[in-house]
């Protein structure tokens, strides 16, 4: 083999090693950009339940279903007897008020369920249509039970996922409402 021939050889064989190593770094740019680009975006969340459907991400900001949702929630957890209260849903001021309230209840072998008709929400207060059904044995008696509510918004956590806090709960009268 001359050395003209091997030289050329070596030559060719570097141009197809360059030619390949541009398309290699172009490709390697371009998933590159694809990559960031798709990792940037929000993520696709699937609530899986009877039905699949996307859901949102949520922000800091509190939709008026998600207000409501909290507030049906909230209350159950404050007044219902067979409800055990989220620390993180409820102040100190109201898990105090509840477990003296229960208190009286199971002292008189009474039982409170707070059934919520409607919600209206305004920025921090929310105004509660809800029926109160206290039971004694076999007896039940249902009152109006009408409310005003001050919620405040907290941080987002696994505990409580609404990202806010039942402050203030007062009862309204009727000529009130």
């Amino acid at each position: 083999m001359k050395f003209s021939l091997a030289w050329a050889q070596t030559a060719a064989q570097n141009v197809t090693l360059k030619v390949a190593l541009s398309v290699l770094c172009f490709v390697s740019g371009t998933l590159a950009l694809s990559t960031v680009k798709l990792a940037s975006r929000k993520p696709i969340i699937i609530d899986r339940g009877c039905f699949s459907a996307t859901v949102e991400p949520s922000g800091n900001d509190h939709s008026a279903s998600e207000v409501e949702a909290f507030v049906r929630e909230a209350i159950r957890q404050r007044f219902n007897s067979d409800a055990a209260p989220i620390p993180d849903f409820l102040s100190e001021e109201e898990i105090s008020a509840r477990n003296q309230e229960q208190k009286e209840f199971s002292g008189r072998a009474m039982t409170q369920t707070v059934i919520v008709r409607s919600v209206k929400a305004n920025e921090s207060t929310v105004t509660i249509d809800a029926d109160r059904l206290i039971a004694v044995a076999q007896i039940r008696s249902a009152f109006s039970f009408p409310l005003m509510a001050t919620i405040r918004s907290t941080t987002r956590s696994q505990g409580n996922p609404y990202g806010l806090q039942l402050v203030k709960l007062t009862p309204q009268k009727a000529e009130q409402k």
